[in-house]
Parts: C-alpha cells; sequence; structure tokens
C-alpha cells in the first residue's frame, strides 16, 4: 500500500519537515504563524502563498 507525506511549502520551498499526516503538516503551519483562523467558521486557512505539498511514496 503507497504511503502519503505531507509538508509546509511557501512559495514552492519547503518550510517544514515531512509528516504522516496533513493534519501534522497544518499544525506545523499554524505555529509557523502561517494560518489563520476564522471564528465564525472554527476553521484555519493557510495564508496566500503557503500550500501543503503532498507526496506519494512507493509501498
Amino acid at each position: 500500500m503507497p504511503r502519503t507525506r505531507y509538508r509546509v511549502i511557501v512559495f514552492e520551498n519547503p518550510r517544514g519537515p515531512w509528516r504522516d499526516t496533513f493534519d501534522e503538516a497544518k499544525d506545523d503551519a499554524i505555529v509557523a504563524g502561517l494560518a489563520s483562523y476564522d471564528e465564525s467558521r472554527r476553521e484555519y486557512y493557510l495564508a496566500v502563498p503557503v500550500a501543503i505539498e503532498t507526496e506519494r511514496l512507493p509501498a
């Protein structure tokens, strides 16, 4: 079964280590101040140009 890993990138440059889950990578973005919290929706949003990079590894 292929494994997927995730990390925070800014302008396509890595800003955190690879993580096993999307939520762990999102937490890295929050800690780094790269995400904003919307109290009305109770959700975090990534600031532009932040993204979560996904990489699928072979089984």
